[in-house]
């Protein structure tokens, strides 16, 4: 339902670009894009596009450099006010930080981490790194902030897979276990629409996408 008087504050999360040194757990290790990485962001941004000019009032961005290097170069670009957040880092990921996927295996000795880890997040951690849990909280404080500052606007976030799965779970009310269900590409985006109206509050994704 629709309610035709609601404030209503639209989000167009997108992932960052790919970084220099491909795929792996970095966490919070401060790769910058590379330049395949900015190929993707600058496609998928334009395909957001209104009549080819940008629908957002600002760019909220992680203070990784995969993320806000992009983010700031296309808020000068654009004229737009650009936020750094810092609750829109990446999950700190302990011992992986920095390694492949493959590297990460090897070194598990046959315990594979971090398929248990996709598999149910309420249950496993990175081995040093933050837990779920405390990282769900800390982009719940994001989610409400970005919501409330102020409510009613139209914002470009640029952050990071678990970020978007975190802020996902969050509107689709999902359990703690469902907190990495999208394995999202580089550059994907996916919008949340949240109105306040005379009933309450309503959380929508409306659409995931590149």
């Amino acid at each position: 339902m629709r309610f035709p008087d609601a404030d209503v504050t639209i989000l167009d999360l997108i992932r960052h670009g790919e970084p220099v040194g491909g795929r792996m757990l970095r966490g919070t290790t401060d790769h910058p894009l590379s330049e395949r990485g900015w190929q993707q962001m600058r496609r998928a941004t334009e395909a957001l596009m209104v009549n080819g000019e940008p629908p957002w009032d600002a760019v909220v961005t992680s203070p990784l450099s995969r993320c806000r290097e992009f983010a700031l170069w296309f808020g000068e670009h654009h004229d737009l006010p650009v936020i750094t957040e810092p609750a829109l880092a990446e999950m700190a990921l302990g011992e992986w930080e920095g390694r492949t996927h493959a590297q990460v295996r090897a070194a598990e000795e046959g315990e594979d981490r971090q398929a248990a880890l996709w598999a149910d997040p309420s249950r496993t951690s990175p081995p040093g790194g933050e837990t779920p849990a405390a990282f769900d909280v800390r982009v719940g404080g994001a989610w409400q902030a970005l919501l409330a500052a102020p409510p009613g606007q139209h914002l470009l976030v640029v952050c990071h897979l678990f970020v978007t799965n975190a802020l996902l779970r969050q509107v689709l009310e999902q359990p703690l276990s469902r907190a990495l269900a999208f394995d999202l590409p580089y550059a994907a985006t996916c919008r949340i629409r949240h109105e306040r109206h005379a009933l309450g509050e309503t959380s929508l994704v409306e659409w995931i996408g590149r």
